[in-house]
């Protein structure tokens, strides 16, 4: 090998060992930059942890100082002061409210925010009434208060002992046979049948199964004489009258012939226009047999 080449390699070698030292000076310097980076990021990301634990720090200390608003809570007395404007019962047209704050009067006030109220032990103290259908619960805030949405069953027929008395018992659509005093404060209308019956036989014979035989009963007679019944009278078991717009029916006891008795209405009807204000009441007591029983002539 001559010098020159010699000489050659010998600077190619040092130029090579300079390039090594160059990458080995960048590299370095790029593994601080890199060093750097990653302190500030850790920095950036521990501020922002801070400021997260910070505000939720925050909004857990300003939400519950906003749920131990007043606003929020129902009064102790709620359930027990019958005057209390954070309790509203409506649409209850056959029970009194004061029946409703009654029921209520034993469920505790739980120190829970409105939204957080149990409704399910006031829902089972309103179903023990048996004129409650369905019960609907509504929860406000700001004041707090409940709203009771009261849906009762559809009464179908009015039992009294008297005309012009006050209800003693009431039928429901439904089947339900209701008895109890309170729950008599029943508006009268045409829709809404009558049942004229006894003290004794509403102990002893009225029942949710002698009920759906009278509605039968009536149903037939309003067939076949195309007009509303008014009352049924059955006071006297074996002389039972009922009240059409018309006039009176008379249909005596009430046994396997009824029905067969009843269809004759539709052939006297016509017959008594023209004597419509003498007549008292068209008597179907008889079997086969029909006659109209006229009014008394006035003396004078």
């Amino acid at each position: 090998m001559t010098d020159s080449e010699f000489e050659k390699m010998n600077h190619k070698e040092q130029y090579e060992d300079l390039d090594e030292f160059q990458n080995a000076k960048r590299i370095v310097k790029h593994k601080r930059i890199e060093r750097k980076i990653r302190k500030k990021r850790k920095k950036v990301n521990n501020l922002k942890a801070f400021i997260r634990f910070i505000l939720l720090v925050a909004i857990i200390f300003v939400t519950y100082h906003f749920f131990k608003l007043s606003g929020w809570y129902l009064p102790k007395d709620t359930f027990k002061n019958p005057n209390c404007k954070n309790l509203e019962i409506i649409n209850n047209k056959i029970i009194p409210t004061y029946v409703i704050n009654k029921e209520l009067s034993d469920i505790p006030v739980s120190r829970l925010p409105i939204f957080f109220t149990k409704i399910n032990p006031i829902k089972k103290e309103l179903y023990k009434i048996p004129v409650i259908k369905n019960v609907y619960i509504r929860r406000y805030g700001f004041p707090a208060r409940l709203q009771i949405i009261v849906m009762e069953r559809t009464p179908i027929a009015i039992i009294k002992t008297d005309l012009n008395a006050k209800p003693a018992a009431f039928f429901t659509l439904d089947g339900v046979l209701i008895t109890n005093k309170h729950y008599m404060n029943l508006v009268d209308n045409s829709s809404v049948l009558k049942i004229l019956t006894t003290p004794q036989s509403l102990k002893k014979d009225i029942s949710v199964k002698r009920v759906l035989e009278i509605e039968q009963i009536v149903k037939a007679v309003e067939t076949y004489s195309n007009e509303k019944v008014e009352y049924i009278d059955m006071r006297k078991p074996n002389d039972v009258f009922v009240k059409i717009q018309t006039t009176s029916i008379r249909l005596g006891t009430l046994d396997s012939t009824v029905y067969e008795r009843i269809k004759r209405i539709y052939t006297i009807l016509p017959q008594i226009t023209n004597v419509d204000s003498q007549i008292q009441y068209i008597d179907l007591s008889w079997d086969k047999v029909n006659y109209l029983k006229m009014k008394k002539p006035i003396k004078k």
